[in-house]
C-alpha cells in the first residue's frame, strides 16, 4: 500500500432522464446512491477531504460528517462543476485528486482502495480505470451487458467512473478540455486532436477478418494522452465493475435495484 493523502471531488450534478430527479438521490437497497458513495469514500484512510458538487436537494441530505465534507452548489456544466469541486478542496501542486461520479451504487471501500493503490503506485499525473466488459457479465450475471466500450488489443474495455490526477497537471488538462469543447462540432478539428493515425487504425480495425491486426493498444492511447496533455498518463486495467457501473439509463437503474449490493461484495 502506498502512503499518500488524496482529496476527493464527488460529481453529483447529473439528472435521471427518465424521471427528472437527481441520479445521486435514486434509491438502491433503500439508500440514496449519494450516501452510499460518500460513506465508502469516508471509510478510506487515504481520503483526507471530500467535496460534493450537487444541487440543493442532493446537498441537503448529507449529514455533518466527522471527515471534512464540503458541499458545493452545482452548475449545469460538468467541466465547470469539476473545477468548482477542485477549487473547494484547495489542492497543492503535489496533491492527488480523485474525481468520482456519484451514480455508482455498487462502489465499495475495497474496490476504491484497490484502484487507488494501483494508481498511486503507477506514479502518473493522470490515471484512468479501464474495466474488461467480461467482468460485468461475471459479476452481474448478465450475458449481454450494454456499456460504452472499445475493442483494444488488450480486450473489450469500458471506462470507470473515476480518475486520479495530480493537481500540478490541472493547467494542462484545463487547456485541453477548453480545446475539445470548442471543437466538439467539427469532425475535422476533433480528428486533429485525436490524431489521424489512431483514427485510421481504428477504422481499419473494423474491417472483417483482418481487423484485429490493426487494433489499438492501451499503451498507444497512453502515449497519445501524454502528447495531448503534456503529462504522464496511465490506464489501470482491473476487474472492478463496481466502479464502472452507473445508472445512465433506466435499464441500468432497474438492474441496480434487482441486484443485492451485499451479494456483489461477496462475489
Amino acid at each position: 500500500m502506498v502512503s499518500q493523502s488524496v482529496k476527493a471531488v464527488l460529481l453529483a450534478g447529473g439528472t435521471a432522464a427518465w424521471s427528472g430527479e437527481p441520479k445521486a438521490l435514486l434509491m438502491v437497497d433503500g439508500v440514496p446512491i449519494i450516501l452510499r458513495v460518500v460513506n465508502e469514500l469516508r471509510a478510506l484512510p487515504l481520503i483526507s477531504q471530500i467535496a460534493v458538487v450537487g444541487s440543493d436537494p442532493v446537498l441537503s441530505i448529507l449529514p455533518d460528517f466527522t471527515k471534512p465534507c464540503i458541499k458545493v452548489q452545482a452548475e449545469s456544466d460538468l467541466w465547470i462543476n469539476t473545477q468548482l469541486g477542485i477549487k473547494a478542496v484547495k489542492p497543492e501542486p503535489n496533491d492527488y485528486l480523485l474525481l468520482c461520479a456519484a451514480d455508482i451504487p455498487f462502489v465499495t471501500v475495497e474496490s476504491l482502495q484497490r484502484f487507488l493503490n494501483e494508481a498511486l503506485e503507477a506514479g502518473a499525473d493522470l490515471t484512468y480505470l479501464a474495466v474488461p466488459l467480461s467482468a460485468f457479465q461475471r459479476i452481474f450475471g448478465v450475458e449481454k451487458f450494454h456499456r460504452t466500450s472499445a475493442k483494444l488489443r488488450e480486450g473489450i474495455l469500458t471506462g470507470g467512473n473515476l480518475l486520479l490526477l495530480r493537481a500540478r497537471a490541472l493547467p494542462n488538462i484545463a487547456a485541453f478540455a477548453d480545446r475539445a469543447i470548442r471543437s466538439r462540432k467539427s469532425l475535422w478539428q476533433l480528428g486533429q486532436i485525436a490524431g489521424w493515425r489512431l483514427l485510421l487504425k481504428w477504422l481499419l480495425s473494423l474491417l472483417p477478418v483482418v481487423g484485429d491486426a490493426f487494433l489499438i493498444s492501451v499503451s498507444e492511447l497512453e502515449k497519445r494522452g501524454e502528447e495531448l496533455l503534456g503529462c504522464r498518463c496511465k490506464a489501470i486495467i482491473a476487474d472492478l465493475p463496481e466502479l464502472a457501473f452507473d445508472v445512465d439509463k433506466l435499464e441500468d437503474y432497474q438492474l441496480a435495484q434487482s441486484v443485492s449490493a451485499q451479494n456483489l461484495r461477496n462475489a
